[in-house]
């Protein structure tokens, strides 16, 4: 369950979904998601901004998520977390999981994307503080026009400057929020997909687990197996963002079957049953196919 507890932010994400969401942060509200979630059988709570960790209840919130049973991921940028004490706080403050959104390994497209200056050295060091902490550590990469012609270097980067990273998540831009008034940022799905795809054999060369999103499963290749709707709709084994074990994905595809929806051309294809089709916004948006159906075999 995601929960937002601020709407403060120290960047200007061009993509950012949470601008316009107009959530109420109110500390009852944010208690009682709490409760649903823990009545719910969830086991974990999604905390989201903003910029989470400039609220000044952040560790409140967490520890009140704890109370009720609830592993905690929290989704952050890691600039704050380049100061030591602050790592050092989040990572014994019973965090699950970290969530940090990372748009690029390269300055000018860092600070373009994000609206800030001089930022990338910050987040690295972030990161590495609280992996250094122990923290466990997901990295969101969001795929863009100004950046998808750059995934295979992000993979490599990542191999050598953040070592202990327990996995990346490519996930294509959604348009939500200012990428809606962005839609520039959204590639076609063919020309970002080979990309995609030497990144994806960098991960599994290096080492580094990998998942992607919000591209049909069919333009994956050889990594299909990796999307996280053909995990979902096998019911296969993901690394987990609560507890220790890797878990088994068949939960909830509540939000998968909402913002996606197959195709005439889908028919036939091998993996129409590990796949929700193309995200209904990328449809009106993305010059180019929209699918690639793999002929069964």
């Amino acid at each position: 369950m995601l929960i937002p507890i601020t709407a403060d932010c120290n960047q200007r994400c061009l993509f950012c979904s949470a601008r316009g969401r107009e959530d109420d942060i109110s500390m009852a509200r944010v208690l009682g998601l709490l409760k649903e979630a823990g009545l719910s059988g969830v086991g974990g709570a999604v905390i989201s901004g903003g910029e989470t960790t400039l609220s000044s209840r952040l560790l409140k919130v967490i520890a009140a998520a704890r109370k009720l049973g609830l592993a905690v991921e929290l989704q952050t940028n890691a600039l704050t977390s380049a100061y030591q004490s602050t790592a050092a706080a989040l990572a014994a403050s019973g965090v699950a999981f970290f969530n940090i959104n990372f748009p690029s390994h390269e300055d000018a497209a860092n600070d373009r994307i994000t609206g800030t200056r001089g930022t990338l050295k910050l987040r690295l060091k972030g990161v590495n503080n609280l992996l250094k902490l122990g923290a466990r550590v997901r990295l969101t990469h969001i795929i863009t026009s100004l950046n998808y012609k750059k995934l295979p270097a992000f993979a490599r980067f990542v191999k050598k400057n953040m070592p202990g990273v327990y996995y990346i998540q490519f996930s294509f831009i959604k348009v939500l929020g200012l990428a809606a008034q962005n839609t520039w940022l959204v590639p076609p799905y063919a020309a970002a997909a080979p990309c995609l795809r030497k990144a994806l054999k960098v991960c599994a060369a290096s080492g580094i687990r990998a998942m992607v999103d919000h591209i049909p499963p069919c333009f994956l290749g050889s990594f299909a197996a990796s999307h996280v709707d053909y995990i979902k709709l096998s019911n296969g084994s993901a690394p987990p963002a609560f507890g220790t074990q890797s878990q088994k994905w068949g939960g909830d595809t509540t939000e998968a079957r909402k913002e996606k929806k197959k195709l005439a051309a889908c028919r036939g294809c091998r993996l129409g049953d590990k796949c929700f089709g193309p995200r209904i916004d990328h449809a009106a948006l993305i010059k180019g196919p929209l699918v690639r159906p793999v002929k069964r075999r």
